[in-house]
């Protein structure tokens, strides 16, 4: 991570802080216009179950660790799969990562039972699905819904984390914007330009997005990789 990067990452978290502590409580609202399947069998609140899904993570987590392979000539190498905005590990925290195994993402299933906590006393129904679109999750606000594709639980738990984090703070968006059934409305947060976030926007799930929508997608990414910042979203401007 470049001066740069850490530079700006520390001025997100000093004007988040401020931010959080100086805006008016409002209501809650919600967006998009891509295409579900969900099997919708009452009109009741809904919830993902989470002792199943945390088994599942634990499980997909595994497959996380670093393996060490060798090559035809005798060498040896590490290969391992990144965390999202993750870069090259150095050789202590791969050994680190296979000594802990599925247990160095404890932390990351902590955050995600904290975030579903907080999404389910709202009452605001989260459910696992085929998304047909190709997109990894979903914000329904005329249903008050948050739908995580299934495929993003074999991804594990930092890429499960960071999904529902982004849907979060659409809901957090959409509060701002005056009503949980309101399309999303960018709160007005410092906004990140990475390569990363840039590269996830070219995806082609965002081709028909307005410039507006794309600045609201911006802000999402750019919060949803820290620590908290979903929770104190939702509680400033969901309830």
């Amino acid at each position: 991570m470049n001066l740069l990067f850490k530079s700006f990452k520390y001025f997100l978290i000093l004007f988040f802080s401020i931010f959080l502590n100086s805006c008016n409580t409002s209501s809650i609202k919600n967006s998009n216009g891509n295409s579900l399947k969900i099997i919708q069998t009452s009109n009741k609140f809904d919830s993902i179950n989470v002792n199943n899904l945390i088994f599942e993570l634990n499980q997909a987590d595994k497959g996380l660790t670093p393996k060490l392979n060798y090559t035809n000539d005798g060498r040896s190498f590490y290969s391992y799969k990144k965390k999202p905005g993750e870069g090259d590990l150095s050789l202590t925290e791969i050994k680190k990562r296979v000594r802990l195994g599925s247990d160095f993402y404890e932390e990351d299933r902590q955050n995600i039972q904290t975030l579903l906590k907080e999404i389910n006393n709202l009452e605001i129904n989260n459910t696992l699905s085929n998304i047909e679109s190709g997109a990894l999750g979903l914000w329904v606000p005329n249903r008050n819904l948050i739908v995580i594709d299934f495929k993003v639980i074999n991804m594990g738990s930092p890429t499960f984390l960071d999904v529902l984090r982004h849907e979060s703070i659409h809901v957090a968006q959409s509060c701002f914007n005056d009503s949980i059934n309101s399309f999303p409305k960018r709160i007005g947060l410092p906004l990140e330009f990475s390569k990363e976030i840039n590269l996830n926007l070219s995806h082609n799930v965002y081709s028909q997005n307005s410039e507006d929508v794309m600045y609201i997608e911006r802000e999402a990414f750019s919060y949803s990789k820290i620590d908290g910042a979903a929770t104190k979203l939702l509680k400033k401007f969901c309830k």
